[in-house]
């Protein structure tokens, strides 16, 4: 009953930050150019309703939202701690919620895309999906529909997962040790990225390159969008249950601060 209560509750404010969020993105798409526009040409030429439709930011916008809110997990992990809710409560709700909202996300981009922006663009295939896996089960086949879907509310689902991950391990630490620890691992990827770079020629890195093209489905072919999309699907599957794990277990050692 309580993880009843708690999704409702957190379903809701997150509902709403997924309504001002497409609000905000729309305005951003439509009325920001119009005003740029005017400001800095003195007119409105060159910018039509047309031109505007083809606009489409709300797939980034939306790992953005769930990465951020998903990240922010502290506040209200504390607030419902200090009103004697269970952190695995907590936690089931939280799951639930970021995976509705999620999928919502991907209904609405997909619809939005295909009911607004293709009939101005006029091209359907011009979402990542279609480039790189829309021909696997052919452009004109029905399970497009829900397989694009699909792999769009796993991806925004695994975003959300990961800003869980770093939001949990850093409300793990003080604001000091926590820039300390980012500032390191910030350190340490531009040391192995400026090694690889310098020393890759001498290094046997063919398998992981094998293991890559693997896990993001890539096919060997001169056509576009036949790579397969089982392959990233079921990474993602996995990451996102192993991430919840994780994040399960971060949660547990979170420790309320007076602030």
């Amino acid at each position: 009953m309580k993880t009843k209560s708690v999704f409702k509750n957190k379903l809701k404010h997150s509902l709403k930050g997924v309504g001002y969020t497409y609000l905000l993105t729309l305005v951003v798409m439509f009325v920001l150019p119009v005003v740029f526009t005017f400001l800095f040409t003195g007119s409105l030429k060159g910018v039509s309703l047309h031109n505007l439709l083809q606009n489409n930011l709300l797939p980034f916008i939306s790992v953005l939202f769930l990465f951020i809110s998903s990240y922010r997990i502290y506040g209200p992990f504390k607030f419902y701690i200090q009103n004697g809710i269970s952190r695995r409560t907590v936690w089931k709700a939280t799951i639930g919620v970021v995976s509705l909202c999620s999928l919502l996300m991907s209904l609405i981009n997909y619809g939005y895309y295909y009911i607004v922006v293709v009939p101005n663009a006029g091209n359907v295939d011009n979402t990542f999906y279609n480039q790189l896996f829309g021909q696997f089960l052919g452009f004109h086949s029905f399970w497009n529909v829900p397989e694009q879907i699909f792999y769009e509310w796993l991806l925004l689902w695994s975003f959300a997962v990961i800003g869980t991950f770093f939001g949990s391990l850093s409300a793990l630490f003080k604001r000091r040790t926590r820039l300390i620890i980012w500032l390191t691992v910030l350190i340490g990827i531009v040391v192995v990225i400026r090694f690889l770079m310098q020393f890759h020629t001498a290094m046997n890195l063919d398998w992981t390159e094998d293991v890559i093209k693997f896990l993001v489905g890539y096919t060997k072919t001169d056509g576009e969008g036949l790579w397969n999309p089982f392959h990233p699907i079921g990474v993602m599957m996995v990451a996102i249950f192993v991430g919840t794990g994780i994040n399960y277990w971060l949660q547990q050692h979170l420790i309320l601060k007076n602030q």
